[in-house]
């Protein structure tokens, strides 16, 4: 049966109190059905993860995954439906929506070398599975597809100002080694915007009760890569430490590895829930919030790109640089050449 209910906004008296006497933390969380079917023991939770196979190919020929990046096909009437809803003085045009759209979908892709994403409007439209579908995962639009839509046509977005559906399968699926992982496979993830909500463009001039476009989208970017509300699961936060605000370093063979149960949420991560307010303004993405790509995502040292001009020799490099030279001019050689190597989510879900 389908199960229902990303974005589970209860919001409790008790939780708030929680937030309220425990303060502010740290740590990332995958979606809350991932439970490796032992619900009871959040420690392996991360076994059950969700992810994109990383596989050759493209959707345009039935293959789903990150060979040509996570290709993405926006409703051909999202800029009529959504333009009306902006609040600033003067609304953005479609050419400037579908750029903060790649723009908001690019924050996840920042720095790694394989998750990207590619628009492919022009070739393959949005759709959404039809009501009942067995398979809702296989031959419905692109991996990810951007609609805005009443909550008469799309109950689940109703009282959000967005709100994200995104399918798996059982199938494990190839890590960026090649390997197969355990966990789930993503097959198709759905954004929709509430043609109820209000939104704004700007970040520089926010409109109260509004939400900034960019930074919801963004929030939602994340949850169609299976990631969920780290402030809505304190008791699932996985993290290396308590250090606020450091880097999470992962593991590139094995993700797991040095993870441990955290309950602490960063304030600043972009993944936590709005507890029903608005989406503000937020800049980037968090340390916590990149230790959860990176975790189901990770890069090996060789993976990762090149950036020459930040590169910087290592302590032994430099040690050899210098002993080199000394030998050399102990022997009167004139010139020296030197070479220095540069480091560079068969299941329903929504």
């Amino acid at each position: 049966m389908p199960k229902e209910g990303k974005w589970k906004h209860c919001i409790s008296v008790i939780f708030c109190c929680w937030l309220l006497l425990c303060g502010p933390a740290f740590g990332f969380v995958i979606d809350d059905s991932l439970t490796n079917n032992t619900p009871n023991n959040f420690a392996d939770d991360l076994q059950d993860a969700a992810r994109w196979s990383n596989v050759p190919g493209s959707v345009l020929s039935n293959v789903r995954g990150l060979g040509e990046g996570l290709e993405y096909a926006i409703a051909p009437d999202f800029c009529a439906q959504i333009i009306p809803l902006f609040q600033d003085r003067q609304p953005p045009t479609c050419p400037q929506i579908e750029a903060e759209i790649q723009k908001a979908l690019d924050h996840w892709g920042e720095n790694h070398a394989v998750l990207k994403f590619t628009p492919v409007t022009p070739s393959l439209t949005a759709q959404l599975p039809p009501e009942g579908a067995s398979e809702p995962w296989r031959g419905f639009g692109a991996e990810i597809d951007l609609f805005v839509l009443s909550p008469e046509a799309y109950p689940l977005v109703s009282n959000f100002g967005a709100y994200t559906s995104f399918w798996y399968t059982n199938q494990a699926p190839i890590g960026m080694q090649g390997q197969p992982l355990s966990g789930k496979t993503m097959m198709s993830a759905d954004i929709v915007f509430n043609n109820r909500s209000c939104y704004f463009f700007n970040p520089q001039i926010p409109i109260s009760g509004c939400n900034h476009f960019e930074s919801l989208l963004t929030h939602e970017v994340g949850h169609a890569l299976s990631l969920d509300h780290p402030n809505e699961f304190p008791q699932r936060n996985f993290d290396t430490d308590n250090i606020p605000g450091n880097t999470i370093p992962i593991d590139c063979q094995q993700p797991t590895k040095t993870l441990k149960l955290v309950s602490q949420i960063d304030p600043k991560a972009i993944m936590n829930s709005s507890l029903g307010e608005a989406a503000s303004p937020q800049p980037q993405l968090s340390p916590d919030d990149l230790g959860g790509r990176n975790f189901l995502y990770p890069l090996c040292q060789a993976m990762v790109p090149s950036n020459r001009s930040s590169s910087k020799p290592n302590p032994w490099q430099l040690f050899g640089i210098l002993l080199v030279g000394s030998f050399c001019c102990v022997f009167g050689l004139a010139t020296i050449v030197q070479q220095l190597g540069k480091r560079r989510r068969t299941k329903w879900r929504s």
